[in-house]
């Protein structure tokens, strides 16, 4: 599909007032995620921040009281489900280096609320390429890595905002990491782990603390809670607490068919909500990911062959691991190296060109993420009383060629093609 000409492409572009409450967004291939038919000509009514209403179909008006936007293409807000945005800065020097804090193997207790910076470069960088959500986790160094959080993404001209302000849920996600990184990052210091194996070890024994941590806290607060008897507290235990009892889903970032494996194998033991991350490999166990019924955050979709655990990567891994019916959604990472973040929707056209195609490549970034996340309540769809969260595109949202004219946050525009 490709835009229609670029007099069409260039008449789109409209000069908007920075806080208009109240949007028509028309567009000749409407795409809502929804229930229906997608693609067709249709109508996003947006007022205080939610949609107001969704019509489909040719012929549809602009109410009067209503600014108007139009674009060939709309899509509803792009969701990243796994990226360290926000915390490991566009500069890539330690003053912006926030992901990792490799002092400690377990830093459960960490969050990343504590190291986001909605100022960063990069955290209006991606709000730019329709990114409107975006779960930000910690780095790949620890084995115990931290909770990550989700969040709504600002652009330039956004008046500052603390994170809570853009917080959809504190708490998304304990995040674990299997693989190469946690035995490179310690055993280069003669510190645990220097293997695998020490790796999945130090994992069960914090889960299985945490369990016991738990009990002692049940059996307190039925007997009474004796203040002389209460438990110390101990921020890590409890932050996994949360963990062995199912409330905080696990998210292990994997990458080889064994680390996968493995992982499979600790969230069974311990009965844990939990997603697969990364899965570069996913594609070569795929029928094990679907007998765990294990949703699968895939990406970057254009890994590098940076290492033995990355060599087998393919551009089909998401087709592949979608036809195994397995529940999927793409993700952009951690990047080690500058420009520090991937541009999810070039990710997703890849995968969408090898095998996933359109409409299902877009409900990755859409729909299908915010379903595995937990939050299609809010987002991932165009539909009446979700959040008015949009990209306005001036052609296919795959092409090249195309480009984002506007993105809208909760009915805000947080990026327009060529200012305002």
């Amino acid at each position: 599909m490709k835009p229609s000409s670029l007099l069409v492409a260039m008449a789109l572009t409209v000069a908007l007032p920075a806080h208009a409450q109240s949007f028509a967004i028309t567009a000749d291939h409407l795409y809502t995620m929804d229930a229906g038919p997608q693609g067709g000509p249709g109508m996003v009514l947006i007022r205080d921040g939610k949609i107001e209403d969704v019509q489909t179909g040719a012929g549809v008006t602009v109410p009067n009281g209503y600014q108007a936007i139009h674009g060939l293409y709309v899509t509803p807000g792009l969701i990243d489900t796994y990226t360290s945005t926000g915390i490991s800065g566009a500069y890539n020097i330690p003053a912006d280096q926030d992901q990792d804090e490799s002092t400690d193997p377990n830093t459960a207790d960490v969050n990343v609320r504590d190291s986001l910076n909605p100022e960063d470069k990069l955290y209006q960088y991606v709000n730019a390429y329709g990114v409107t959500t975006m779960q930000v986790t910690p780095g790949p160094r620890n084995p115990i890595a931290g909770s990550a959080g989700i969040f709504k993404t600002a652009g330039p001209d956004s008046p500052f905002r603390t994170v809570d302000q853009l917080a959809v849920r504190l708490n998304s996600a304990m995040v674990f990491n299997l693989g190469d990184t946690p035995k490179e990052t310690y055993g280069s210091n003669h510190k645990a782990p220097v293997t695998r194996m020490k790796t999945a070890e130090m994992i069960r024994e914090a889960l299985l603390q945490a369990r016991q941590y738990q009990e002692k806290w049940d059996r307190w607060k039925e007997e009474k809670g004796d203040p002389g008897k209460r438990p110390a507290l101990d921020m890590k235990l409890a932050a996994l607490a949360g963990v062995v009892s199912g409330k905080t889903p696990a998210i292990f970032n994997v990458y080889r068919a064994d680390d996968i494996d493995t992982a499979i194998r600790i969230g069974t033991e311990f009965h844990l909500k939990y997603m697969l991350a990364s899965v570069t490999e996913g594609y070569l166990i795929r029928d094990k990911i679907r007998q765990a019924g294990v949703p699968c955050l895939v990406g970057a979709i254009m890994q590098p062959f940076e290492n033995l655990q990355t060599s087998n990567a393919t551009y089909e891994n998401a087709a592949l691991l979608q036809q195994a019916g397995i529940p999927i959604a793409i993700m952009t990472g951690y990047v080690g190296y500058v420009p520090k973040s991937r541009v999810l929707l070039f990710e997703t056209a890849i995968a969408a060109a090898n095998g996933l195609g359109t409409e299902p490549a877009l409900r990755a970034i859409t729909i299908s993420a915010a379903k595995i996340l937990g939050i299609d309540d809010r987002t991932g769809s165009l539909a009446k009383g979700k959040d008015a969260d949009i990209v306005v595109f001036d052609g296919d949202p795959f092409e090249y060629t195309s480009h984002v004219q506007q993105v809208l946050v909760q009915g805000e525009v947080t990026y327009q093609r060529g200012g305002r």
